[in-house]
Formats: structure tokens, sequence, C-alpha cells
């Protein structure tokens, strides 16, 4: 597997920003691998949550609150980075640092409004759009799911994931318990699919693909999601 730091932003609060990150950190952490988990957000909700790890995870996981560029050299296989919910110098350096930006975005207008800053940013520090993809989340057969499903596609941004409403994972989150406690295997699947679909897009972005369904469409037939736990 490939080094991959990956930045999770949405200049909208309360889309489900930190949890991904929480989830992607530990999903890394669970399968043996050593995190950089670099805290953006003036909230420090991910390090808190993480906090709740350290010692279960000992010396696999170190916690950091500013980005340097020598962390590009640090030893750990995955860094993920949260990102504060507004486009300030933090923010715009952890766009250029990371190797994936992904934007959690829930069914409404405002968190899909800001999209095209974020990419007109990152496009310019020389990233593809390959490496900037969606995560819906909570996306239904409502009509503003079908809108925002309409304005995604228009505008040719790459979609990673589609992700259920889960009550259960930020409640265990803020309990200091690991994302996943209490739930079936099934339950689980579009989130450590999330996680295995960056690490082949990053295997494809560094074999010198930026072609977006190339990149992120190589799916296999995803299984129904499951309705609120």
């Amino acid at each position: 597997m490939s080094k991959i730091a990956a930045a999770v932003f949405n200049r909208k609060g309360g889309v489900g920003k930190t949890t991904i990150a929480v989830i992607l950190a530990q999903i890394a952490l669970i399968r043996h691998n050593k995190v950089l988990a670099v805290d953006l957000d003036p909230s420090r909700n991910f390090s808190d949550a993480l906090g709740f790890m350290k010692n279960y995870f000992r010396n696999s996981l170190r916690l950091k609150d500013t980005l340097e560029d020598s962390d590009a050299d640090s030893p750990e296989e995955w860094i993920v980075i949260d990102c504060p919910p507004t486009l300030d110098d933090s923010s715009k350096k952890a766009i250029d640092f990371a190797d994936i930006i992904v934007a959690p975005v829930r069914p409404d207008f405002f968190s899909l409004s800001n999209l095209a800053v974020l990419y007109s940013i990152a496009l310019k520090s020389g990233k593809e759009k390959a490496q900037m993809p969606l995560v819906k989340i909570g996306y239904d057969n409502s009509a503003m799911s079908k809108i925002a499903e309409q304005l995604i596609s228009e505008r040719d941004y790459p979609v990673a994931e589609d992700l259920p409403l889960h009550k259960r994972i930020p409640f265990n989150i803020t309990s200091g318990l690991v994302w996943s406690t209490g739930l079936m295997a099934r339950s689980r699947q579009p989130f450590e699919r999330l996680y295995e679909k960056i690490i082949k897009a990053m295997d494809k972005l560094n074999d010198g693909v930026t072609d977006i369904n190339e990149v992120w469409t190589d799916r296999k037939e995803e299984d129904t999601n499951d309705a609120d736990i």
C-alpha cells in the first residue's frame, strides 16, 4: 500500500466531516497501520475522539494540531487531516498537502454550494479532479436527494461512496468507543469500502491514472443501505 495523506474538508459544518476522519483513522489503525492524525479544526473533536483510543492503539497513533511540510516524511502509512469548516490558511495548506481530499456532502444546497470554490483552489494548486472525491451521506429517495444527485452529476464531481446515516456511529465516537462497536458486518461495509477505495484510488493516481471514472467507479455491486440504526 502506498502512503496516503487524506484531508477531509467541507466549508459547511455538520456534514459528517470529523466522523469520516475518525472512521478512516480507526479503520487504518485496526488494520495495523500507523496513523498520523492532524486536527486543524479548533473544536478539536477529532483529537478528542482519537484521544480516547490512544492507549488502545499505543504507538500506532500520533496526534498533532498543526500540519508541516516535514510531515510528508513521517513514518506513518496514513495521514488523516480533519480540516476546519472554513477555507482558511490551514485548510489551504491541507488541500495542497493531501493526496486525496474527501468532501462529505449531505443532500442539501448548503453542503454543495461551496464545492466550486474548493475545486477551483485545489486545481490551481496542481490537484487533479480525481483527487477530490465527494462522499454522499444520507442520500435517499427524497426530492431533495434527487436534486442534489442531479447537481453532482451535472458538475461531474467524482463520488467515492454513498454512506447511510447511522445514529450508532456518532454515539460510539462521542462515547470513546471504536466507531463500529455494535454494528453488524453489513452496516460496516460502506465505510470499510470507502477506506479500501481510497487505497485503490491512490495506487491508480500513483500510476498516472487521472480519469474520474477509472479512479472512483471501479466498484462491486453495492449492497442495499440499511435504515438508520
